[in-house]
């Protein structure tokens, strides 16, 4: 590849065109959903004022509509940036040019990593709310009879000799198991229970992948690879279908 092709290629980042937040610049940043931060300059006085447009915020808000936890991740960016949060997007203020280049950088930056710790951190709190749900719906579907049998946040052996985790196992020591585990519409989560299905011995529909929010279409045919992919509302009649037949 020649300069000239990455030069054709990297022109974006060149570009700079005046709205009405300040002229609009993107960077090299990224988003969780993988779009460039864009950062926005304002000239006052003989210094600039340059900020992120929200776009940290609103990054994060697509993927969890949770106020407190995204302005967490913004205060934290921005303290680690020496930056302010002015309403909901991050701001830098330099008194001349010769700073303009590290404030740019820096809001970029900072809004990347406050959207990127705040996605995580709203995917971890969905996961673990899903968690008690299907817990509280599989006590439902083998009641008393079989609760002994349902253990929780267990660890298996795989083949490549790695611990996968399993937020839950049903079956009797010595007889065939129902590995279950959540997973929400993150690239996270997807991963890593993708990993843990594809690791462990067992037929993919002995291997529950639990969902109660849509996930896209590619990812469910990933996860159908390894496991059953099951909305929680289904969750109850389908171990109850295993427990009737015997099957575990």
């Amino acid at each position: 590849m020649t300069c000239d092709e990455i030069r054709k290629a990297m022109a974006e980042f060149n570009a700079c065109e005046h709205t009405a937040e300040g002229a609009r610049i993107a960077t090299h940043c990224l988003y969780p959903s993988f779009e460039y931060v864009r950062v926005f300059v304002v000239k006052v006085g003989d210094g600039f004022h340059v900020h992120d447009g929200a776009g940290a915020y609103n990054a994060a808000w697509l993927h969890g509509r949770d106020d407190e936890m995204i302005k967490r991740s913004l205060d934290d960016a921005a303290e680690r940036f020496r930056l302010h949060v002015s309403g909901t997007a991050l701001v830098g203020n330099v008194k001349s040019l010769d700073w303009l280049t590290s404030a740019i950088l820096s809001v970029a930056n900072a809004s990347s990593i406050a959207a990127h710790d705040a996605v995580a951190k709203i995917a971890a709190a969905q996961e673990e709310a899903l968690v008690n749900r299907i817990a509280k719906s599989l006590a439902e579907a083998v009641g008393p009879r079989y609760i002994k049998e349902l253990s929780r946040n267990v660890n298996i052996r795989g083949f490549s000799g790695g611990l996968r985790h399993f937020d839950f196992v049903l079956g009797r020591e010595g007889s065939k198991k129902i590995l279950i585990n959540s997973v929400t519409p993150h690239r996270n989560s997807i991963s890593a229970k993708y990993v843990s299905f594809a690791d462990t011995e067992g037929d993919p529909k002995d291997k529950f992948a639990v969902h109660d929010r849509d996930l896209d279409n590619d990812d469910t045919l990933l996860l159908q690879q390894v496991a059953s992919v099951v909305p929680l509302t289904s969750l109850v009649a389908g171990t109850q279908r295993y427990l009737k037949h015997g099957l575990i």
